[in-house]
Formats: C-alpha cells, sequence, structure tokens
C-alpha cells in the first residue's frame, strides 16, 4: 500500500565529522488510518481526507492527503497530539460534511491511529464569530459576549424558533462528567439554560449573505461607564438580546432594554434566574437548533452519577444546525462536550478578558460577492482567532427588517 510521507533528511558533511557530534531528539513516525466504512450518505464518500495533526504542547500543526485511506507523519518529536480528519462534497447547492478526529494521541516511540469518520449535511445557518472572553485589562468586563449567526445558503431562511445554548456536561472543575438518565444518551447533548427567538414562523427573514447578531446586552459596550472604554464592542445595532427585564446590577450598571428585539428563556433547569444570559468567559460548547418539538421547561433530564439533583434539557443532535467548541487554553481541549460528528476540533484564546473572539475563516465569494465561510464541523480547522472582535465582518449584509441599526 502506497503511503505518503512527511520527512527531514539531514546530510552529514563528512563521516568522521559527523560521528563525533552529539545525537539530535530522536523522532518518531505516526500512521494514521482513516476509515468511512459504514458511513451512508445520499452523495457517495469522497476519494480521500485531509488529516492534520497538531502537537497540544506547540499547538504546530501539519496536513497531509490520505492515499487508500492511510497517511503517515514521520520525523515526529515525542509528545501528545491531536488528530482531525475531513473532506467535503458539494451538490444541489449543499455541503456535505465527512470528520472525524483521534484525540491525546501519545507518540513516544513509532505509533499508530485511527479515525473514524461521521457524516453531516452544513447547515444553511451557521456561527460566523463568537465574542466571549471579555474585555482587555483590569476591566474584568463580560456584558459586550456576542453571537453572530450567517446564512450561508442561496436561499431565504427565517430566524423564528431558532434556539441557542451553552452544553452541559460536567461539574465546574471538570473532575466528573455527567451521565444522564435517558434512553440513548448518545443522540443528545444537554444544556440548562436555552435561548428562543420567538416569532410566527416568517418575522425574522435572513437573507443569503446576511447575519444576525444574538447579544448578551445590546448597547455601545465601549462607553468608559460600562467597560472603563476598554470594551471596542458596539452593539447597538445587535437585532436580538438575552435581557429579559430592566434591573440595576450588583455594580450598579442598569441593565436596560433596548431595540434589539428580546429573546426568550425558554429552558431554565439552574433553579435560578438571571435577567440576562451570561456564557463562560473561558468558552464553553455552543449549538443553535431549531426543536423538533416544543421545548419543555420541567421534566428534565437527572444526572444519574451524582448524589445531588443535577437536571438539564435534552437536545436532540439531529435537530442541530452548528455547533462550535472554544475555551481559554489548551488545557481545555480534553473537556469539552460536543459529538465529532457536531465539531471535531476546538479552538482557544489563551486566556480570558484578552478582548478577542474567533471568527470563521473566509474562503471566497459567490458571483455575486457574498463572504463563502469554510465549513468543516472541525473548530480547530474553520475558525481563526482576531485580536478585535467585529460585528458583520466582511461586511456581510443586515436584515432589512432591522431599522434601528446606524
Amino acid at each position: 500500500m502506497k503511503k505518503f510521507s512527511l520527512f527531514v533528511a539531514a546530510a552529514a558533511v563528512a563521516f568522521g565529522f559527523a560521528a563525533c557530534q552529539p545525537k539530535g531528539p530522536s523522532t518518531f513516525s505516526l500512521t494514521v488510518t482513516v476509515s468511512d466504512q459504514g458511513v451512508e450518505s445520499p452523495v457517495g464518500l469522497p476519494d480521500s481526507y485531509t488529516v492534520t495533526l497538531t502537537n497540544t504542547s506547540t499547538m504546530a500543526s501539519t496536513e497531509l492527503e490520505t492515499e487508500n485511506g492511510e497517511v503517515v507523519f514521520e520525523g515526529l518529536v515525542a509528545g501528545v497530539y491531536d488528530v482531525n480528519a475531513s473532506a467535503t462534497l458539494v451538490e444541489g447547492g449543499s455541503t456535505f460534511i465527512f470528520s472525524g478526529s483521534s484525540k491525546s494521541v501519545s507518540v513516544l516511540a513509532d505509533a499508530e491511529a485511527a479515525v473514524s469518520i461521521a457524516f453531516s449535511k452544513s447547515s444553511a445557518l451557521i456561527f460566523k464569530e463568537i465574542y466571549y472572553c471579555g474585555a482587555p485589562g483590569d476591566s474584568y468586563y463580560f456584558r459586550d459576549q456576542f453571537y453572530e449567526i450567517y446564512n450561508q445558503s442561496d436561499a431565504t431562511v427565517y430566524a423564528d424558533g431558532l434556539c441557542i445554548a451553552e452544553t452541559f456536561y460536567a461539574n465546574w472543575d471538570f473532575s466528573l462528567f455527567y451521565e444522564w438518565d435517558i434512553a440513548n444518551p448518545s443522540d443528545y447533548v444537554f444544556a440548562q439554560t436555552i435561548w428562543q427567538i420567538k416569532g410566527s414562523g416568517t418575522d425574522y427573514p435572513i437573507a443569503p449573505g446576511e447575519s444576525i447578531v444574538i447579544a448578551q446586552w445590546a448597547v455601545d459596550h465601549r462607553r468608559e461607564d460600562l467597560s472603563k472604554g476598554m470594551s471596542q464592542v458596539d452593539l447597538s445595532g445587535a437585532e436580538f438580546e438575552a435581557v429579559i427585564e430592566e434591573s440595576t446590577l450588583w455594580n450598579g450598571i442598569v441593565l436596560t432594554d433596548n431595540a434589539a428585539i428580546n429573546m426568550e428563556k425558554t429552558v431554565n433547569s439552574t433553579g435560578y434566574n438571571m435577567p440576562q444570559w451570561l456564557t463562560s468567559v473561558s468558552g464553553s460548547s455552543y449549538v443553535i437548533f431549531n426543536p423538533s418539538t416544543p421545548l419543555k421547561n420541567d421534566e428534565f433530564i437527572l444526572a444519574s452519577n451524582v448524589e445531588n439533583t443535577v437536571a438539564a434539557r435534552e437536545i436532540a443532535i439531529a435537530d442541530i444546525l452548528d455547533a462550535v467548541q472554544a475555551g481559554s487554553d489548551e488545557t481545555r481541549a480534553s473537556t469539552l462536550g460536543l459529538p465529532t460528528v457536531l465539531d471535531a476540533g476546538f479552538q482557544y484564546l489563551g486566556a480570558s478578558y484578552l478582548g478577542k473572539s474567533i471568527a470563521r475563516k473566509k474562503t471566497g465569494e459567490t458571483e455575486d460577492g457574498r463572504p463563502i465561510f469554510q465549513d468543516t464541523n472541525n473548530t480547530t480547522n474553520d475558525f481563526e482567532i482576531f485580536d478585535t472582535p467585529q460585528v458583520r465582518r466582511y461586511d456581510v449584509g443586515v436584515p432589512s427588517w432591522n431599522n434601528w441599526i446606524k
């Protein structure tokens, strides 16, 4: 079987000279086998896969293309590596995604790794940019978080009924991963809080190339009285905000209701109420979905491996449109809770309160000038880090019904 190899060759100037030189560090090879056996898709299977190998300590990465389902990486220093494999097929205006991963592969000698491929279809709506880490400096300001969702398809879709959630799968220090008391738990992800855009079904059209912005709080956060002027984010033109009611926060900031349309906290299994949606400044796993059945705010699913009551709402994987895993640093890679079919990778910023965001890589434009963004269901490959968050980066469109944006 023919194999692609990545190698480093060194030539000795003279045998006698080389013989007395100290030996360099040992290097090893890693053979990766990619299997799509049993995968069924309406468009067939890819001829090859792009395999990305990432050193989890240095985050240096390299790519090879499979031949006959295999690649060989050579010249590797000892360490721990993440392996991701992906391919896409496009037919009839839809993108079909094939992806898989093998995490934390130890290479201390010549080693092998296997990656199993899962299949999914790219949705019209995708996360375009996510800002979660908070403003830089000593302001410790995080009310400027936002989530931008983009219509990558060629057809108008509607935001009515769309839900967004931060998944819930472990305790606060990730020392315990919950086991949920439900049949076929692998068919679901779980969340304690779910926010939903209400509407009749056609109230909020999103045309091709347009995006909507979900703000934690839809104001201009650059104000001195809010972030000490440290935030670079103006969310006064956001379409939606996750605010329930006006209230005064512990630090005296008045949480106002704004022009943005209020989302509804449809599900809350936490046992306490907050006037708005706060997500972790350390990042998390995020999903957007259209529920196939009405969401219930009772009869929650309980964790079976804890003594105290831990409750959540199940979200069918089949309902999920897009998912992204993000964190504060590389140590979070082993604590993110999405299955590979939703996201085979993750992105991180290095710390909290840096004022940075993650955004999809732009790969091109349509004939009429609409941006095209990479979507392989692998956040490691699909997203890049920006030093400054920017709403509607690359001049994407604004929905026609947003008449309050400046």
